[in-house]
């Protein structure tokens, strides 16, 4: 061997040493991969109305933990100052809209004295996959409108139907399977998860965590 090549076998190891220790020197200088915000709420009177169209949710009150799980944390994030329950836009719906003619988003807004609307539409709720594999998995669209004007503020491309916001949960024990008690439990984490994937469209987060396969497709 040449006494190049002597010298850059010698340096190979410690090349390889270096490169180690740069990758985490950079994730602690620059701190973890991120998603930013996609779109920055305004500090208005809020309220997030789930709506299961296609009753994919097997009970009522889970749009309720959905919707106040989107709430909360947009409060803790100090996004917003003030939110509605998100029973009451539930139950403005159950009691005023008819199959044939569904209330406007921003009607709902108005009812309830909200002046932005998260609207939150389910796509899929599962607790396992058809082969019966417990990978409880959710998805919903997601837009946000003005209720004073009227009008859609996020998507800002009206010919889009919604943000896309999924959840897939892993290490579930396959006893909760077993009791109707147990199915309730996941279903109840299946929808705060859900509802915390909501929340972080709307402010800067970590891109992945660890144990959750969770994402965000726009």
């Amino acid at each position: 061997m040449s006494l190049k090549g002597n010298i850059l076998a010698c340096l190979a190891p410690a090349l390889l040493v270096a490169c180690n220790y740069i990758t985490p020197a950079a994730y602690l200088i620059e701190g973890p991969p991120s998603n930013d915000a996609q779109f920055t709420l305004p500090d208005r009177k809020t309220v997030v109305f789930v709506d299961d169209q296609k009753n994919v949710l097997p009970r009522t009150q889970l749009r309720s933990i959905i919707g106040d799980k989107v709430g909360s944390d947009l409060m803790n994030e100090k996004l917003v100052s003030e939110t509605i329950a998100s029973r009451d836009a539930v139950a403005v719906t159950r009691r005023d809209e008819s199959a044939g003619k569904p209330m406007a988003i921003s009607q709902i807004g108005e009812k309830v004295g909200a002046d932005l609307v998260i609207y939150v539409r389910m796509g899929n709720f599962e607790l396992s996959e058809p082969g019966g594999n417990p990978l409880p998995k959710a998805s919903a669209l997601v837009k946000v409108i003005d209720v004073t004007n009227r009008v859609r503020l996020f998507p800002a491309d009206t010919e889009n139907p919604g943000t896309e916001v999924f959840t897939q949960m892993r290490e579930i024990s396959p006893d909760l399977y077993d009791s109707t008690s147990g199915r309730r439990q996941i279903e109840d984490m299946l929808a705060t998860e859900l509802g915390n994937r909501v929340a972080k469209v709307f402010y800067k987060h970590e891109k992945s965590e660890l144990g959750k396969g969770i994402g965000v497709r726009k």
